[in-house]
């Protein structure tokens, strides 16, 4: 099959993507983790050939990082990657030299294949895109005789590496964002290097109907779920002065249409503090769903997106030297950080072309857990199951029982899925 060259030699880090190369570390790794689990155990000598054959097509993964005297840039990288057999633990630091300075790495086991992304180049809808296309084109090499050989899928938009953040910024009034000081999750951690996965599968059907008792979406219903847990399971039983602050990512292709392969996305803060008591879940469903319906708009975007853009387009920001702006960064986001208790990541749900459901069983996607929000949560799904998935650096995770006993009370029946490692909290 003839290379698809890549579109262009280089491309500027998009407006998100400046800060992920100044605070990533091996214990904030900034590398998440989607998973495609197939029907049959993979190969890894078709897997190998998959990616060599779809990567030229992806713009947004064929690079390396380099850095200049002003800015951070993404160079073309013509090293040939390598799928690797899974040993470690998930999400773990992405070293570029073990990985022909390719800021990503394909994993398998079994019969998964695991894209492990650094952040710098896509949120999860670009990497889940990149994911998809790889395992269509193993599963044409798997199997010649069922599927079609000439037509290629999943690059419709591999090529596009435009900042969306610049293009849909706006003027408008100056103002900051800062979230107050947040509650932070305290407990025994698990040996460096050490991490906890569970995941909860549940049947979308009757998750949507536990969510239409509560006139919410999922993402409200889990947000609610999430912070009333770590309200019981982290929280003195006499309440915090401090909120619990949510963080929830927001596709923004979503909202403002473009279609980059790169990052894409913004958040907003689901606060919530709690006094003496148990977590009444219906109170707090419905201040989540008033939090969602004022923060999740267009305007309120609209306004983030210019804030952003003023500060990469001032003049000042510009000419001053990247060793100083990366300092500036770190401070900024070790400030932000504090108005940040966990994450609730979701995905939301995963179609794939017609021609290759059969070859796939399922979808997993995991964030890091990090020493400022060691608990997080991610959730996709796919043909009707949900998997939401808790990563820990905690040895024991209380947080899990909370979310299944609720859940089974709701009428949502949950089937439990670890990473090899009894959860005492069950």
């Amino acid at each position: 099959m003839k290379k698809q060259p890549i579109f262009r030699r280089w491309h500027k880090l998009d407006n998100t993507a400046n800060l992920f190369p100044v605070v990533a570390n091996r214990q904030t790794t900034n590398v998440y983790r989607l998973t495609a689990i197939l029907r049959d155990n993979v190969d890894p000598g078709l897997l190998q050939k998959a990616l060599e054959q779809t990567l030229p097509y992806y713009a947004a993964f064929g690079v390396r990082l380099r850095h200049g005297l002003f800015w951070s840039y993404l160079e073309a990288n013509d090293a040939v990657p390598v799928v690797r057999l899974e040993q470690d633990v998930p999400c773990r630091y992405l070293d570029p030299l073990e990985t022909g300075r390719y800021l990503f790495r394909v994993l398998y086991f079994e019969n998964r294949v695991h894209l492990e992304t650094f952040h710098v180049l896509t949120d999860g809808t670009g990497a889940m895109r990149f994911l998809k296309a790889i395992c269509y084109r193993y599963c044409q090499l798997a199997y010649p005789q069922q599927t079609d050989q000439e037509k290629r899928y999943g690059l419709e938009q591999a090529g596009n590496v435009e900042d969306c953040y610049l293009k849909f910024s706006r003027p408008a009034q100056k103002e900051t964002y800062k979230e107050p000081s947040a509650f932070h999750i305290k407990g025994t951690r698990r040996l460096a290097g050490d991490v906890g996965v569970m995941t909860l599968l549940m049947p979308v059907d009757a998750l949507k109907a536990a969510c239409r008792a509560g006139d919410a979406s999922i993402g409200e219903y889990l947000a609610a779920l999430v912070l009333c847990g770590i309200r019981e399971a982290h929280m003195p039983a006499g309440g915090s002065a401090k909120p619990i602050n949510l963080f929830v990512p927001v596709n923004l292709r979503r909202i403002f249409g473009g279609d980059t392969s790169l990052n894409f996305f913004s958040g907003m803060s689901i606060s919530q503090k709690f006094g003496p008591g148990p977590a009444d879940f219906a109170a707090v469903l419905e201040q989540t769903k008033r939090q969602f319906h004022e923060k999740c708009t267009r305007e309120a975007f609209e306004r983030k997106l210019a804030y952003t853009a003023r500060s990469e387009m001032n003049l000042f920001a510009r000419i001053t030297p990247l060793l100083v702006k990366n300092g500036i960064l770190k401070l900024i986001y070790e400030n932000s950080s504090r108005g940040s208790t966990t994450t609730l990541s979701n995905l939301g749900a995963v179609d794939v072309e017609p021609e290759f459901k059969p070859y796939f069983e399922g979808f997993r996607f995991l964030l890091p857990a990090s020493p400022g929000e060691p608990v997080k949560c991610t959730a996709c799904a796919f043909d009707g199951v949900l998997a939401l998935n808790i990563t820990t650096l905690l040895e024991k995770n209380p947080l899990i029982r909370y979310l299944v006993q609720h859940l089974v009370k709701a009428g949502v029946p949950i089937t439990l899925e670890s990473n090899g490692e009894e959860d005492e909290a069950l």
